[in-house]
């Protein structure tokens, strides 16, 4: 009898000859591409990472010089050897910006010096009790600048005026967005101390006193002085009631992130804002500099006071 054959290999067969098509769907909705384009854009911003991170030390820093002072902290922030390599080269990469963007800036807003860096024998003259009691009417406590701290910076008359500018620019940047907008400043009310005010303060002496010690803390105080004057200066060129003669500033010098058009004729700022209510009417605040006509140029008046204020004060107390 013949034997039965099963139909089991026939269907083997027929499967082995099929094609297998399976696939993944393609999904065609928004949120999906959405999704898609942010990873992507992920991607690419891990791969710039990376490849950013190879690069030599000394061509980082290289390039780091010609970048914003801002950049430069976006950089620090990026992981742990970026924020070691530009605390390390904080100095090099600050002077460098300075003198390439806010060399004009820099002889208005000198850096205080620290009390370490003065003789040994004028820091004892310098703390004195009797000459802090004196030095009262320069270091009163003005409601939007923080006094210095005379056991760590020198505290003579140059020096404190110096520190004071720093305050006041920082505060003035921080109320760049209420003068913009032509909203009142807040009031604080005589003898109170409210605790945004103190904060606010504070916050303004703690970045001072890292700018005294790092030139890129500098730099980046003076990058905001200078986006804080290219605003004042279009806000009152463009109020038409103010027919004082205002700082010729093109869009291109707004434009540019360097002080080099503030070399220009212009109205001359010497008065300290003593209260924030200048706010409104402050321009240009560049201080320690005054327009020489027979020249035609601006001459900057404080080089050398620091040492002159220095034997002053040795002369008094040798008296």
């Amino acid at each position: 009898m013949p034997r039965h054959v099963s139909d089991d290999t026939d269907d083997d067969d027929a499967d082995a000859a099929r094609e297998d098509t399976t696939a993944a769907l393609t999904l065609h909705n928004k949120r999906t591409a959405r999704m898609q384009r942010k990873e992507a854009t992920r991607r690419q911003k891990r791969e710039a990472m990376v490849a950013l991170s190879k690069l030599p030390t000394e061509l980082i820093l290289e390039s780091l010089r010609h970048v914003a002072p801002r950049d430069a902290f976006s950089f620090r922030a990026v992981n742990r050897r970026f924020h070691a390599l530009v605390d390390a080269h904080a100095g090099v990469l600050g002077d460098a910006m300075v003198q390439r963007r806010y060399s004009l800036l820099a002889q208005c807003l000198p850096r205080p010096k620290r009390l370490a860096d003065t003789p040994a024998p004028v820091q004892a003259l310098l703390t004195a009790g009797a000459r802090q009691k004196q030095l009262s009417i320069h270091k009163r406590p003005y409601q939007h600048i923080q006094a210095p701290d005379a056991h760590e910076l020198c505290t003579c008359l140059t020096c404190i005026l110096a520190w004071n500018n720093l305050g006041l620019v920082l505060d003035f940047a921080h109320w760049q967005a209420y003068l913009d907008a032509g909203e009142p400043l807040p009031v604080v009310a005589r003898g109170t101390t409210p605790d945004w005010n103190t904060q606010l303060v504070a916050r303004s002496a703690r970045i001072a006193r890292r700018a005294v010690d790092s030139p890129l803390w500098y730099a980046r105080i003076l990058e905001a002085h200078l986006d804080s004057t290219v605003r004042s200066i279009r806000r009152h060129a463009q109020n038409k009631g103010n027919q004082r003669p205002h700082v010729a500033m093109t869009p291109a010098d707004a434009d540019s992130g360097t002080d080099g058009f503030l070399s220009k004729p212009g109205p001359p700022s010497i008065e300290f804002p003593y209260q924030r209510d200048e706010y409104y009417m402050l321009e240009a605040y560049l201080p320690n500099r005054w327009w020489k006509k027979v020249e035609g140029r601006w001459v900057y008046s404080i080089a050398g006071h620091h040492e002159r204020d220095l034997e002053l004060v040795q002369r008094l107390a040798s008296r």
